[in-house]
């Protein structure tokens, strides 16, 4: 069977597509089948999808060099926020069978499966008809395969010492929270051991700090392997909130963008996180600091009995009707 997978991350887009293609494309393997991985990236987002049948290729400026790859392939699956309707048709033309990925109704694409695993999305107003299959929700939230059978990994990490925090805003952190972070965490909590994860291309200056670690170019096992050392996490309300909710690592997720308030609620609303924090509030770090205070309370609200999310393999499943 051939399986293409076609998709975009770069410093101006970030990397998120293509960590949740990659999730997607693991879950072939386990089939035993390995997809064409065709990612219009630059090389840092090399980094996030290690170990792939790899085409680097800026296919929406080299329309006929993708079709001419993927012509006859039976499944192509695309993730993107800037590709045309017109280059989604010539796609739907090329192969067998066609699945989007999609987060916010963006187009109204040509026949296919329509994947969209943001918390809530069986609530947006896709159009119901006979061309289209809709796989929506939390249920089809792909994450990579490191984090799918995380529970005996959780068992051997169960006295991680409860002083250690998380602080991650991903590749991009376009509102420069993690350094704000640091210093209010130095300030209050003098006594954290404060574990940071930087964007690739970032630099912090950290000689007047305490208790700092940083890391870089984590692979996914070395962030599950952190994650499950920390018992709080600061975050952006990004996919990494349902990483660390696998882990079991309570989490204040801070919103950056507006495009993430339906991702915040639904995540209040399945007991995921037990809050909205955003990062222009007034009183942000008062707020944090009495979740922090008193992170045992509230970690005991959150329903980790709901934790799944094996999307990625409940979309492959779909995409082959099993």
């Amino acid at each position: 069977m051939k399986v293409a997978i076609i998709t975009e991350g770069y410093q101006g887009t970030g990397y998120g597509h293509l960590t949740r293609c990659l999730s997607i494309y693991q879950a072939f393997e386990e089939k035993e089948i390995i997809p064409l991985y065709i990612a219009n990236c630059d090389e840092t987002g090399k980094k996030f999808i290690p170990d792939v049948n790899l085409l680097q290729l800026n296919w929406l400026e080299n329309e006929e060099t993708l079709l001419s790859k993927i012509k006859d392939y039976d499944i192509a699956i695309v993730d993107s926020y800037l590709a045309p309707l017109e280059t989604y048709v010539k796609i739907y033309n090329s192969v067998k069978k066609t699945v989007y990925a999609d987060d916010y109704v963006r187009l109204d694409y040509p026949p296919g499966i329509i994947v969209n695993g943001t918390i809530g999305a069986e609530n947006l107003p896709y159009k119901k008809d006979n061309e289209h299959e809709y796989l929506l929700g939390i249920d089809y939230m792909p994450l990579r395969k490191e984090f799918w059978d995380v529970a005996q990994d959780r068992k051997k990490n169960a006295n991680s010492e409860t002083e250690n925090i998380l602080i991650t805003f991903g590749g991009q952190d376009i509102k420069n929270m993690t350094e704000r972070m640091i210093k209010f965490l130095n300030e209050h909590f003098p006594s954290f051991i404060v574990h940071v994860v930087m964007g690739n291309n970032r630099k912090l200056e950290i000689t007047s700090f305490k208790n700092i670690k940083l890391y870089n170019n984590l692979t996914a096992n070395e962030m599950k392997n952190l994650m499950l050392s920390c018992d709080v996490a600061i975050a952006s309300a990004s996919q990494t909130v349902y990483e660390l909710f696998k882990c079991h690592v309570y989490t204040i997720a801070i919103g950056v963008a507006d495009n993430q308030k339906n991702n915040i609620t639904g995540l209040i609303n399945a007991g995921i996180i037990n809050r909205a924090f955003w990062y222009d509030d007034i009183d942000l770090f008062d707020k944090i600091k009495n979740e922090l205070n008193n992170f045992q309370v509230h970690k005991n609200k959150i329903n980790y009995t709901k934790e799944e999310f094996n999307g990625a393999r409940k979309i492959i499943q779909n995409i082959l009707g099993e």
